[in-house]
């Protein structure tokens, strides 16, 4: 059974699609990154959804979820994540996250205890930028504060130029696609300041400290946006059961190019181990 669904997460309405062929206890939800959508992780649901109920959605302002277009505010996604999992109602809960999706994976992962396993696809890590990047930032960033209080509606900046020297896989044609996508044109060409790049704020090294579940970290060798480096650091800093793998000719959209296969094999033996394992405790 495959459905479109909606559900709340503070004042906004998150568009999502639940999959699930049979009855479960067990559900996986998939966090898709900064300006993707939640389409690009069906091909992955359908076919776990042999053994799990899975829900793939649209955090804050992607999609068809309600919020100001191109919200990336690691607060508010990982209140995402915990309304999903209300949403979900089931007793175990594992988790999926990529780029800035993993980053707020790893955040509710270490804060609620009904998540009993994560993995995380070229995650980013290092999200505290150069002092003058910050002091630049924070000038603009209180600005739009102002603006968004007096109007309702926050300073946007035409972003698109970041696009063209931006690759996000090894397989060119993934790269192409990726970058041309019309919805990601859109936001990137109004992205809201505050609010596109509020990541830059978070310590998530802080929080992968206090997760005490199983944890996957999944990285292409080739990521040129999120370098390898930030994988071993985030496994440095894990105190709990802990796998990482890091897959030669990927590159950062790892579940889109051209190992996506290999990486799919990775995540459904992970939550068959331990989505099963947390089943019969």
């Amino acid at each position: 059974m495959e459905k479109k669904v909606s559900f709340n997460s503070g004042n906004r309405k998150l568009s999502g699609i639940l999959i699930s062929e049979k009855e479960n206890k067990s559900g996986i939800i998939f966090c898709h990154g900064a300006f993707e959508f939640k389409e690009n992780w069906l091909d992955y649901a359908r076919r776990l959804s042999k053994e799990f109920a899975c829900l793939v959605f649209d955090f804050t302002g992607h999609g068809e979820s309600e919020g100001i277009p191109g919200t990336v505010d690691l607060d508010i996604w990982e209140e995402d994540i915990k309304s999903a999992i209300d949403f979900m109602k089931l007793e175990n809960i594992g988790i999926v996250g990529w780029s800035s999706g993993g980053s707020a994976a790893i955040m509710a992962t270490a804060t609620d205890k009904r998540i009993k396993c994560c993995a995380v696809i070229d995650a980013t890590i290092k999200l505290i930028p150069p002092i003058h990047e910050r002091l630049l930032y924070k000038t603009i960033s209180f600005l739009g504060s102002i603006k968004k209080k007096i109007t309702g509606k926050p300073i946007t900046m035409n972003l698109t130029g970041q696009l063209r020297n931006m690759r996000v896989a090894v397989d060119e044609n993934v790269n192409s696609s990726f970058k041309k996508n019309e919805r990601l044109v859109k936001i990137l060409s109004k992205a809201p300041i505050p609010g596109c790049i509020d990541t830059v704020w978070t310590d998530v090294l802080n929080y992968a400290k206090n997760i005490s579940v199983p944890f996957l970290i999944i990285h292409g060798e080739e990521d040129k946006l999120d370098l390898p480096e930030e994988a071993y650091l985030l496994y440095e800093n894990l105190n709990c059961e802990k796998e990482i793998k890091i897959i030669k000719d990927s590159g950062h959209a790892g579940h889109l190019d051209q190992k996506r296969e290999e990486i799919f094999k990775l995540i459904e033996e992970f939550f068959l181990k331990h989505l099963k394992r947390a089943n019969s405790e």
